[in-house]
């Protein structure tokens, strides 16, 4: 079975509501055995395999500021809203689709949503996925037609 990526977006809230932009101000690292190119910047790379999980998890740094990770999308095609951002973290999830070249990148937008009463929607263009070949010695296996990506998943952190 394949390690799971996890993409931790942090997110300095307090800045964001007084105006600031997201870069500089937005940090993305992930945990890839590879090592992502542009750790800590919003221009984050992470290098996947066909069929890899992929987990994205949002710390707000000002802990009396909440924010949320409300959407990722791909292409321009967000998943459908399922309500109202939920008062904890959420945790987005899906799978690299396998049908992609090898060496292709993928680029995918954010959807934050910051608390209190000035709270505001961030979106964040300019992270993506580097498609790496599948590790040595797994092949890819059969897969009938191209699902679309699965992403529109949100879960409490704890699950």
């Amino acid at each position: 079975m394949m390690t799971p990526l996890n993409v931790r977006v942090f997110v300095d809230v307090v800045a964001l509501l007084l105006g600031n932009a997201a870069d500089g101000n937005v940090f993305l690292f992930d945990d890839s055995l590879c090592g992502g190119q542009d750790s800590g910047t919003v221009k984050l790379t992470s290098p996947v395999w066909p069929g890899q999980l992929v987990r994205w998890s949002l710390t707000p740094l000002d802990v009396q500021t909440m924010a949320w990770l409300t959407g990722v999308s791909f292409d321009g095609n967000a998943p459908p809203a399922a309500g109202p951002p939920a008062p904890w973290a959420l945790r987005w999830h899906g799978h690299v689709p396998w049908w992609l070249a090898p060496g292709s990148r993928h680029g995918y937008r954010l959807t934050l949503v910051t608390g209190g009463l000035t709270g505001r929607t961030i979106t964040i263009d300019g992270p993506s996925l580097l498609f790496m070949p599948p590790p040595a010695g797994r092949p890819i296996p059969p897969w009938p037609s191209p699902p679309t990506w699965a992403v529109a998943q949100s879960a409490p952190a704890g699950e």
